[in-house]
Order: structure tokens, then sequence, then C-alpha cells
């Protein structure tokens, strides 16, 4: 499912460091950011591995963030990682793009049927 929601990502204040200060980043809803993105992948790996069920996915997603701080902490990696895992999948994939959903960017790119045309469908 998709966060649809504004939420707000916390980096605790390091400790070791009395000059450091707690940050929270805001990160819109339907927009997979580096630790979403990784969620997401690590996630359908664990399904092909051990769950041997059919995918669902219920795709409403804007893409990619696309903000600096985002490419430093490597969201096209994690994306990437998103891709391997479904070309990797053993099982059917069903894409259902919901009435008043979005699937736009990068989104699109990641979920094709056409990287695993025997397992996914949309």
């Amino acid at each position: 499912a998709v966060e649809t929601r504004n939420v707000e990502r916390r980096v605790p204040a390091d400790p070791a460091n009395d000059a450091s200060q707690e940050v929270i980043e805001p990160q819109a809803g339907q927009v997979w950011f580096p630790d979403s993105a990784f969620k997401t992948a690590q996630a359908i790996r664990d399904f092909n591995r051990g769950e041997n069920l059919p995918l669902m996915i219920f795709a409403n997603w804007r893409g990619f963030s696309g903000g600096t701080r985002d490419m430093y902490n490597e969201v096209l990696k994690f994306g990437a990682q998103i891709v391997d895992a479904l070309v990797d999948y053993k099982h059917p994939v069903f894409v259902y793009i919901p009435p008043g959903g979005e699937l736009r960017g990068g989104s699109w790119v990641v979920i094709d049927p056409a990287i695993n045309p025997a397992q996914m469908e949309m």
C-alpha cells in the first residue's frame, strides 16, 4: 500500500557529538524516498524468497524524490533494487492502479511489466 499522507522522517542527534541536533525532514506522500524505496525492494525480495505467493501491487506513486539530498542518499540505487527484485520474482506479480490513482515518472519505469513479462501483469 502507498502512504498518501505527508510524513516526517526523524534523524536523531548524534550522542557522541554535543553540537549535533535532531533533524526533522518532511516527506511527501506517494513518493519513493531512499528509505521507502529500500523497504519496498526488501519486501519484494522477502516475499519471493520466503512466502512463495503471488505479489499484488496497489500502485499509486508520483515517482521518486529528486532532491539533491535524496540523490546523495542513493535513491536511484534503491529504485534499481526494486527493479532487480521484480526481475527475479518467480511468482505472478499483479500491478493494479486504483481509480483515481496515478503512476508517474520513475515509478512507472520501476513497475513496468516489460521487466518481467513472464510473471508481471498490469
